[in-house]
């Protein structure tokens, strides 16, 4: 009787260890720690309010939340003709901006949540040029991975009708850097899980409305996270006030120093 029980025990630590590999090799954990050594470097350029414009080593354009005439703007549209990816966290006029103009002059992508997509379709947008970001897809195009997280934020249409579930974004480059854009999202309570998992080198967050919150969700993606060394403020304007207030809540956290504010329309290399 001993002897099968020893069995059954050993059975149960091969299919445990035989799991554990395969989580280890199928998942973006996996991916997401390729070195960034000698392979270009990330290009990235804020253009007002929540809209960057991200450059891949390779030249792959990926931008957030277009809105062309936010108050900092406004960005021409001829400007953005090399673009390849749109990402669309919910269906805030700022948080979505132009994405069906930008995409019908580039040829673009536009990833956003399901009905958000379709209510775009029915606007103009092409349906070959929509890609569904429901939360927990990943998926890779063009060299770039894209990890749908989730968003606490509102998604209503413009109908009123509901958008879907808001979206947060891990963009992950050829090089191995990953960005993590969050759509302006509040805290959610699984931050800490995508944290430890995708180890993002740098986050763009929302600040606008509440400093406290902005550090609390910048602190919480140094979960298990050695590799974030820059914290970008979004949803603001130059110069505001409240950029003071985020600075002083993140060195209440201990990590004031991750904070970085860029210059309009400044490109920086990571």
């Amino acid at each position: 009787m001993s002897g099968v029980i020893s069995i059954r025990i050993l059975n149960r630590v091969v299919l445990t260890l035989s799991l554990v590999v395969g989580v280890l090799f199928e998942s973006p954990l996996a991916f997401a720690q390729t070195t960034s050594d000698g392979q270009g470097k990330v290009k990235i350029e804020w253009l007002g309010h929540e809209f960057f414009r991200l450059t891949s080593p390779k030249g792959v354009v990926v931008i957030t939340s277009p809105w062309l005439a936010n108050r900092d703007g406004p960005v021409p549209l001829d400007s953005l003709a090399r673009t390849d990816f749109i990402l669309v966290p919910n269906a805030h006029n700022d948080d979505m901006g132009n994405p069906i103009e930008i995409a019908a002059l580039s040829g673009a992508t536009v990833i956003a949540p399901g009905p958000l997509g379709n209510w775009l379709m029915g606007k103009g947008l092409k349906k070959e040029q929509f890609r569904r970001a429901g939360v927990g897809d990943r998926f890779v195009l063009k060299g770039i991975t894209f990890k749908i997280a989730p968003s606490g934020h509102d998604n209503t249409l413009p109908t009123g009708a509901n958008g879907g579930p808001a979206a947060s974004f891990f963009i992950t480059f050829e090089n191995g850097f990953t960005v993590f854009y969050n759509g302006h999202s509040t805290l959610i309570g699984d931050l800490p899980l995508y944290a430890a998992l995708y180890q993002p080198n740098l986050a763009i967050l929302g600040l606008a409305g509440d400093p406290p919150e902005f550090a609390q969700v910048a602190h919480l993606m140094t979960t298990n996270n050695p590799k974030l060394r820059t914290v970008i403020p979004s949803h603001m304007r130059p110069g505001a006030p409240i950029l003071a207030e985020g600075k002083k809540e993140l060195e209440r956290l201990g990590i004031g120093e991750l904070m970085f504010v860029p210059e309009l329309k400044k490109v920086y290399e990571y």
